[in-house]
């Protein structure tokens, strides 16, 4: 398969560009407006205020890096009808998330927040009407698992929840390694929605990651760490509103 082209003299979406290409171990070469473009080149990514500057017929314009190099990945593999999209998800605070078609890793990113993932499949299922979606979600992070599991079932989605033992690996970007080892293995679909009632220890995780978040300043409580767990508010606005509390950290 022929490289990708990054040119472009904006110095963030470069380096943002660079990084990716380097976590998703892809070919490429970085080119300048006035050097020839190798023979090896197969796209070109750049920036949309630079797009009338490159003399080259696939171009690929920067939105964000994840969705650029999916583009730029589907043009060098000759824009071919995808059959089979698979979606997928390791459930967290912010979900890893990876897509791929027909066996190919396109991307890899992470959402907001678990109730964010539902817009990112929306966005998948629009760029690809005619494929089959399956949406793959690990059975870890009970809590969160099944906020995403329950507002990818309100949008109709097919998902499927997988055994996500053995797929966090030691890297820089664990979260979406995860989500690529969990959208390359079956499992099985339930036929309902999910409860999301936090246990005790999820409850006590994200007191834990407030005492972090708040350099060791408070402890939201109970209730609002409750709150929290099944997305009623985020963690920031529960932070704030133990920090009005009139003792503070009671």
């Amino acid at each position: 398969m022929k490289a990708i082209g990054l040119m472009t003299e904006d110095s963030r979406v470069y380096f943002e560009m660079l990084e990716a290409l380097r976590r998703q171990d892809l070919k490429f070469v970085s080119l300048g407006f006035s050097e020839p473009i190798p023979a090896n080149v197969g796209v070109i990514i750049t920036t949309e205020a630079e797009r009338a500057r490159v003399d080259f017929e696939k171009v690929v314009t920067y939105p964000d890096p994840e969705a650029a190099i999916a583009r730029a990945r589907r043009i060098l593999a000759g824009e071919k009808p995808v059959k089979d999209v698979v979606i997928g998800i390791d459930p967290g605070i912010k979900p890893g998330f990876a897509m791929l078609a027909d066996g190919v890793v396109l991307s890899r990113s992470l959402a907001a927040s678990p109730e964010a993932v539902a817009d990112m499949v929306e966005d998948v299922v629009k760029e690809y009407p005619t494929s089959r979606v399956v949406v793959r979600l690990g059975n870890g992070d009970r809590t969160n698992r099944n906020r995403i599991f329950n507002s990818l079932w309100d949008s109709g989605h097919t998902v499927e929840i997988v055994d996500e033992r053995n797929t966090t690996k030691r890297s820089q970007t664990p979260d979406e390694d995860a989500a690529v080892e969990i959208a390359m293995t079956p499992g099985y679909r339930p036929g309902k929605r999910q409860e999301t009632e936090p246990c005790e220890g999820e409850i006590r995780n994200i007191q834990r990651i407030s005492r972090l978040e708040s350099n060791g300043m408070l402890t939201v409580s109970k209730e609002l760490a409750k709150k929290v767990a099944i997305g009623e508010i985020s963690l920031a606005d529960a932070i704030k509103r133990q920090q009005q509390r009139p003792n503070g950290n009671n």
